[in-house]
């Protein structure tokens, strides 16, 4: 058993070799594929990935040390990574050029990211650290590069797992020499399990986003193969019956517990427990090749050939889908399509396994210097020219597309108000095709808007609650105006903030994302509920001059009862309640009507339409209500002059179309926030309305 899982296949097997695990991989990997394709979740196939890769290491390295022989360090990750990252490098390479000529660039600073910490091993580090949050771009989207996650884990398993086996060696040899090497080894890899198994449940239960991809959390899957791989003999002392009937039993867990158990949500926990422990069954069961044991199934030569082929099988099916969707513009593949994209996977494979993988191999086992050099170290030398090759070519891809990149951002910086003047633009004004729309779409994590500094002085909430305060301008007492909300009074900010400066006034914003100030169904998330009762009691103690909030609610789709967006707008619920307390207070309140939402990014559109940036508009009738609700609560409420309206829908939705680009200026930074160079740009449009609605001079 020399193989690594994962790792690519040698022509020549050794006597140990078990044609049943080469199938045992080829099962696990045909069910991630399926589960991936056509159900959009996990099989466990990936544990008994990570689980087998450690069984096969251990085999390999135990035998060594029994018979003897150091246990390899500097040679034995040669020898693992010189395999895997000729392919690696290629799906990398393959990923780069498809993402650059396929996918928006709104995605391209992330997949750029991705595609360094892939080559590196530490895309699992990646997305523990890049957890889905309010502000994360593009979370519904799935990455072509997730999938190395995996393989980083097993990657870094790999320089852990020889160190922990020469450390059981050096103690063994210095201490317990009488016993067996499985005893030393197993104690350590019985510790390592039962630790970090305890940890994966903990931080399963507390954060399962960070501990799926957490190599701690993953750890005793690892250990679970060595501590077989160093019983395996007495296993297969056991009574071939009983033997055989496990075996069975792990194969039929194996294949319907992707689909009865709520892999996704509670692995890596225990839940892991059920795949890997199954695997091993199997693992132990009589190696016989008979229809009576699970290895006659699986040493079948078609499986055993799939089994070769696992690793650039598990490879090239994630991005593959991953483009064909985009390509596509559909949520998930068909059964048609699903089964057309695991053929091309293993054919793809076929081709990186043949003529990349199998050279690369033979060339290490052939290189030779001329007869007149020194031929010392000649399969070192050749192993770190092939992981320097692999790795610095794959490098330079991701190289030539930052570059890309930066040439983007030096013409974009070179570019002048008249070629984007957004919402200045005159109706006379001729836009030039040379010059680019701004924000770049790789620039939107600078969109967001918060302008001034952090609350200080008498300004600082001290309420723990409130977590995002700005502030600005002259302040002489109470603030001018408080921005009270969420990310939609966040977004107008900039433009608010601005008019105050140039009047000399002073401005507040209080703002958490995700909770609009007011409205009794966000109040379900306890910190919004938390942040609407302290934001109330801080605004009504400021006593500002004007609050500005935003009073009514749009969405971007119809809902079940086939309502569109517009006949969806509304007050925020308990608007009249939330606000009372600042009109008690003597302040006016600014009422501002929402803006229009869509069930699309519209950088992402408008990078993928530049010719027709008409496909990336709105309709106003249909995004929001025929009367404005907050026209229709003021008629309902005497409030007078203390309480105005603020529609800024005209500048958005000029004559009825709710505009993607204005003035060669994106209006949105995502789906549904406008972008700071357009409000920005707006900034005088926002002041005139602001001031007509308010009646401040």
């Amino acid at each position: 058993m020399t193989h690594t899982l994962n790792q690519p296949g040698e022509s020549a097997k050794s006597a140990a070799f078990r044609g049943d695990l080469q199938g045992l991989r080829a099962l696990a990997v045909l069910l991630v594929m399926c589960y991936h394709i056509w159900f959009s979740k996990v099989s466990g196939g990936v544990d008994i990935f990570l689980m087998l890769s450690a069984f096969f290491l251990t085999s390999s390295i135990a035998r060594r040390i029994a018979r003897g022989k150091r246990p390899p360090l500097i040679t034995g990750w040669l020898h693992r990574f010189s395999r895997l990252i000729p392919q690696a490098a290629v799906v990398i390479i393959s990923v780069v050029v498809a993402t650059w000529i396929v996918l928006p660039s709104t995605r391209w600073l992330e997949l750029m990211d991705q595609s360094t910490a892939s080559l590196f091993y530490t895309q699992n580090w990646y997305l523990a650290n890049h957890q889905v949050d309010y502000y994360a771009f593009n979370t519904s989207s799935a990455s072509p590069l997730q999938h190395f996650w995996s393989l980083s884990v097993q990657g870094q398993i790999f320089i852990l797992w020889p160190i922990v086996l020469a450390v059981s060696a050096l103690i063994w040899k210095l201490f317990f020499s009488r016993f067996n090497f499985a005893w030393v080894a197993g104690t350590f890899f019985g510790a390592i399990f039962i630790g970090s198994l305890a940890f994966s449940i903990n931080i399963t239960a507390n954060n399962q986003q960070v501990a799926y991809f957490h190599t701690g959390a993953r750890l005793w899957e690892f250990a679970l193969g060595s501590l077989l791989a160093l019983a395996l003999p007495w296993l297969s002392t056991l009574p071939e019956k009983i033997r055989r009937i496990t075996g069975w039993t792990g194969m039929f867990t194996i294949i319907v517990s992707g689909a009865v158990l709520d892999v996704q949500g509670q692995f890596p926990g225990f839940m892991a427990l059920i795949p890997t422990v199954a695997a091993a069954l199997i693992i132990a069961a009589p190696e016989t090749r008979a229809w009576a044991n699970p290895s006659g199934v699986l040493s079948l030569k078609p499986l055993v050939k799939l089994g070769d082929l696992s690793y650039g099988m598990y490879l090239w099916h994630w991005p593959m889908l991953v483009f064909y969707l985009e390509i596509a513009h559909k949520e998930k593949a068909s059964f048609l399509a699903g089964a057309l994209l695991i053929a091309a996977a293993i054919t793809a494979s076929w081709i990186t396994t043949k003529f990349i993988e199998k050279p690369v191999i033979a060339w290490q086992n052939n290189f030779s210097f001329p007869r007149w050099m020194p031929n010392t170290g000649l399969k070192i030398i050749s192993q770190v020219a092939v992981v320097g090759i692999g790795m610095g070519v794959a490098s330079l891809a991701v190289t030539a597309w930052e570059n890309n990149v930066e040439h983007r951002r030096a013409m974009a910086a070179t570019q002048t108000v008249m070629d984007n003047p957004g919402a200045t633009a005159t109706d006379d004004w001729d836009p030039s095709p040379a010059a680019l729309t701004l924000p770049l779409a790789t620039e939107l994590e600078n969109e967001w808007q918060t302008p001034g500094n952090p609350c200080a002085g008498s300004n600082n909430p001290k309420d723990e609650r409130i977590m995002f305060c700005e502030q600005g301008g002259n302040f002489d007492g109470s603030p001018d105006l408080v921005m009270l909300g969420d990310s939609h009074m966040q977004h107008w900010s900039s433009a608010a903030a601005a008019a105050m400066e140039e009047s000399g006034r002073s401005w507040v914003l209080v703002f958490h994302p995700g909770c609009r100030y007011g409205s009794d169904a966000d109040r379900d998330e306890a910190e919004c509920a938390d942040f609407q009762d302290a934001a109330e009691e801080y605004v009504a103690n400021l006593a500002p001059k004007m609050v500005l909030t935003t009073a009514s609610k749009t969405v971007a789709a119809p809902d079940e009862y086939l309502r569109s967006p517009g006949e969806q707008e509304t007050m925020v619920d308990h608007y009249a309640e939330a606000i009372q307390p600042f009109l008690d207070a003597g302040s006016q309140v600014i009422a501002m009507r929402d803006t229009p939402r869509y069930t699309y990014s519209i950088p992402e559109c408008v990078d993928s339409n530049p010719s027709h940036l008409e496909a990336c508009d709105g309709s106003a009738h249909e995004a929001l209500a025929q009367i404005n609700p907050v026209q229709e609560f003021l008629a309902e409420h005497d409030y007078g002059s203390q309480v105005v309206s603020l529609d800024m829908t005209g500048l958005l939705c000029p004559d009825g179309v709710c505009k993607a680009v204005i003035g060669n200026v994106s209006t949105y930074l995502d789906d549904s926030h406008l972008s700071k160079t357009f409000v920005l740009s707006a900034k005088r449009q926002f002041a005139d309305a602001f001031k007509e609605a308010t009646g401040w001079q």
